[in-house]
């Protein structure tokens, strides 16, 4: 990655930059090795300069963390947009679209389920993004109900059961283990609209 002059940042940006430049190097790197001296690094600032926005690592997670969901909950949004018109079809390719997010960041997927916040409550706007995303899931749910594609009933509930389904599904999928007898990975596209058409009409 270019490192960037010291001179080349303006007062109220240097956040974003060190925002942009950790979720390239979590993505090309892995999450455990990224510090705030080696942003700083690569960024061309001085090892101190992160520290005013994000004075420990955790706050920077956190801060990914947020940044990952607002752009997962684009993803659902994006991806079921025709829920109105046609809405078996368009919450598979939400489905479709949740995989893809998944697939194209891995690491960041991973950072936004995992347990490495000890205390969560701490960083209540990373929660609120959480809580957006899975509310495009939620009213998806309520509206496919209202529609009789899928049964009624606990919308909160059922919506937790799709959540942990393709959640399962992409985990697996991301871990090598979902092969065909001969070894052969299977299409997820395929497999993960066979999932949910058969989740869709086993709450219908």
């Amino acid at each position: 990655m270019k490192k960037k002059s010291k001179s080349s940042y303006h007062h109220g940006n240097l956040r974003e930059s060190i925002l942009e430049a950790s979720h390239q190097y979590i993505r090309k790197f892995g999450v455990e090795s990224l510090s705030l001296r080696e942003i700083a690094k690569i960024l061309g600032v001085t090892h101190s300069a992160p520290n005013k926005h994000f004075p420990k690592k955790e706050i920077l997670l956190a801060a990914l963390v947020e940044d990952g969901f607002h752009m997962f909950r684009s993803f659902l949004e994006n991806t079921g947009i025709e829920m109105e018109t046609n809405p078996r079809e368009a919450f598979i390719r939400m489905g479709l679209g949740y995989i893809q997010f998944a697939n194209e960041n891995p690491e960041l997927y991973r950072l936004m389920f995992s347990n490495v916040f000890e205390h969560p409550e701490n960083y209540p706007e990373m929660g609120k993004a959480g809580f957006e995303a899975f509310n495009v899931l939620h009213e998806s749910v309520k509206f496919l109900q209202s529609k009789g594609v899928i049964r009624k009933g606990d919308s909160l509930e059922l919506s937790y059961l799709i959540w942990s389904l393709v959640h399962g599904y992409v985990l697996l999928s991301q871990e090598g283990r979902l092969k065909h007898a001969s070894g052969v990975n299977v299409n997820q596209e395929e497999t993960l609209r066979s999932l949910l058409s058969l989740l869709m009409d086993g709450i219908r």
